[in-house]
């Protein structure tokens, strides 16, 4: 295999490794190690239960006593000491997950973003507007400023699994980062009147390129 192949080859590898979207990584993150350690703690606890349960069952008819056990000084560390370093580690993971979460990358796009029932507006940083429809370069991160003009909306983004609330007079933000191009919903999850269900945007990613040609008109 020549050094072409071996490149196209290793760039391949990496672009399958890489997300569709981020912050959306890091909750896939804590899921993964959430469920994987619920599944170990409850076949630990479960697989010798039903073990000792059949393996040590006590017919109706027999008079058999148990021994008279005073416990172990040994297990009830073990079994105090070892969930405390898991609750510690699921503590300390989950504060260094959420804080990588909710902190916008250096250089983030900053887009000025402001709900109303029920619609959004987005102005960009040479004072463009659009109206439903945000556009964003694909690969760049993105920091949505939010705000509302009238009620509480909030701008969810399900691709990225990312959310936050729009409060009048007050701003708020969110980021997020899409590595492929094309288009993605968000919604308004928090109910806003009657309309609120139809209260959309639409984010459309396309190549550097295109959206500085966009950009500029």
């Amino acid at each position: 295999m020549d050094l072409t192949s071996l490149a196209a080859a290793a760039a391949a590898a990496t672009q399958a490794t890489v997300p569709l979207a981020y912050p959306a990584d890091k909750w896939d993150q804590i899921y993964d190690i959430w469920i994987w350690l619920s599944v170990v703690i409850y076949l630990i606890i479960a697989v010798p239960m039903l073990y000792f349960l059949f393996r040590y069952h006590v017919k109706s008819d027999s008079t058999e006593k148990g021994a008279d056990e005073h416990g172990s000084t040994g297990l009830e560390v073990l079994w105090t000491v070892v969930p405390l370093i898991i609750v510690i580690y699921l503590a300390v993971q989950g504060a260094v997950f959420y804080n990588e979460q909710r902190t916008p990358p250096p250089g983030s796009m900053v887009i000025k973003t402001e709900g109303m029932m029920w619609a959004w507006t987005f102005e960009y940083e040479n004072g463009k507007k659009s109206y439903n429809e945000v556009y964003v370069p694909v690969g760049k991160p993105v920091k949505l400023e939010l705000t509302s003009k009238d009620v509480l909306h909030a701008f969810h983004i399900p691709a990225a699994k990312t959310m936050e609330d729009a409060i009048p007079g007050r701003v708020t933000y969110i980021w997020f980062q899409f590595n492929e191009t094309g288009e993605f919903l968000s919604f308004c999850r928090e109910y806003c009147g009657t309309a609120h269900a139809y209260m959309r945007a639409t984010i459309k990613v396309v190549s550097e390129e295109e959206f500085g040609q966009w950009l500029s008109i």
